[in-house]
């Protein structure tokens, strides 16, 4: 997790610089991340929107397919392919939240380390008091500022220097009195309230996405299921992690409803799959004219359809006059047959030229052979 904290470490450090408040550093922490995913948000929106456009078709191939999952992949990969979509686009949103939720953890249990920024030595010296006087304890640097800032406990801590006990005794780890550095146990408190409002934030952002996203709405009750776990599995895990890291997870929560309202209305998912139909339609009306515009090109140049030259009509033969009868005088039949002979040349080698021309294949002069 130190590789995700110490980034995030940073930018905590410098929101608490300016409002000197280790809490209301996290609220403002939680709005800088939320608008840093923003753009990402915003794909995922799209992305949803394009998907109610696709499910209709989805169901066709998975219905004309049901007893062939291997060609059912093919068709929805080629589906997906035709049109530019991919469907693990709206996920990487929710991805990214991880790593930041595990920096969030790691700034919350080391805040000597990330936020008072003291030295290694200055560490070790505080927390060997800890463990001198309470035993091992599983979050030293919590324990530290907890107990320096005991008046009862503050004479532990004779043998660390004045400067760095003064640094730990300003520290302000609270927000609404509520130590964020206590972990909530079940009962009358108010630290339980925490993890029990992440569970109840985070339903009701599922709930809004739910009603807002046409292709939720059509998910499977695996899915629907995971609607409700996810909830529960927030409270538990909040009574076992400090309330810093509950009450980022409630902030978090309450912006990304926000944050879905705000999208539904920017990117409407009826509208935009009306205006990716029309779009859809616009770009076959396209290539249905272009077609035709080919079509009436090539008929003009004398080709058929498949662009090959249209046959010629073979004409009826003339009936020969009486003059020209072949024992008339002065008629030469052999040259008649010389000249009907390099016609047919000139046709074969015309038609061999266009063949050339159109498979890229090397253009073989016209023998006497071939016009036998």
């Amino acid at each position: 997790m130190r590789l995700f904290g110490t980034p995030l470490g940073w930018i905590m450090w410098l929101i608490y610089a300016v409002v000197k408040n280790y809490g209301l550093a996290l609220i403002l922490f939680t709005l800088v991340m939320r608008a840093v995913i923003f753009p990402l948000s915003i794909k995922q929106q799209k992305s949803s929107a394009k998907m109610a456009v696709f499910q209709p078709k989805i169901a066709e191939i998975q219905k004309r397919h049901a007893n062939d999952k291997q060609k059912q992949q093919e068709e929805m990969l080629k589906l997906y392919e035709t049109h530019g979509y991919n469907p693990m686009s709206g996920c990487l949103p929710m991805l990214i939240q991880f790593p930041i939720l595990f920096g969030i953890i790691d700034v919350v249990y080391y805040p000597l380390t990330h936020i008072l920024h003291l030295d290694g030595d200055a560490i070790t010296a505080l927390t060997d008091v800890i463990t001198a006087n309470m035993g091992t304890v599983g979050q030293p640097q919590l324990q530290v500022i907890s107990a320096v800032q005991d008046p009862e406990r503050i004479g532990w801590f004779a043998s660390i220097a004045p400067d760095v006990l003064q640094k730990v005794m300003d520290f302000d780890y609270t927000l609404f009195g509520l130590d964020l550095g206590q972990i909530p146990v079940f009962g009358w408190n108010w630290l339980a309230v925490v993890p029990i409002l992440s569970g109840i934030t985070s339903l009701l952002v599922s709930v809004v996405s739910m009603k807002l996203t046409p292709t939720a709405n059509e998910a499977s009750g695996g899915m629907k299921w995971m609607m409700y776990l996810m909830p529960l599995m927030s409270v538990w895990i909040g009574f076992s992690l400090p309330v810093g890291v509950g009450i980022y997870w409630i902030v978090s929560n309450l912006l990304a409803g926000v944050q879905s309202v705000v999208l539904h209305y920017m990117y409407n998912p009826a509208k935009y799959k009306e205006e990716y139909e029309a779009q859809l339609e616009a770009e076959a009306a396209k290539r249905r004219a272009e077609r035709e515009e080919r079509r009436k090109l090539r008929a003009a140049a004398g080709e058929a359809e498949d662009g090959e030259p249209k046959p010629k009509k073979k004409k009826k033969p003339r009936p020969a006059p009486a003059e020209e009868d072949p024992a008339a005088p002065g008629r030469d039949p052999h040259a008649e047959y010389l000249t009907a002979k390099e016609i047919n040349r000139r046709r074969l080698a015309e038609a061999r030229r266009r063949d050339a021309e159109k498979y890229g294949e090397e253009y073989i002069e016209v023998t006497d052979d071939d016009l036998r």
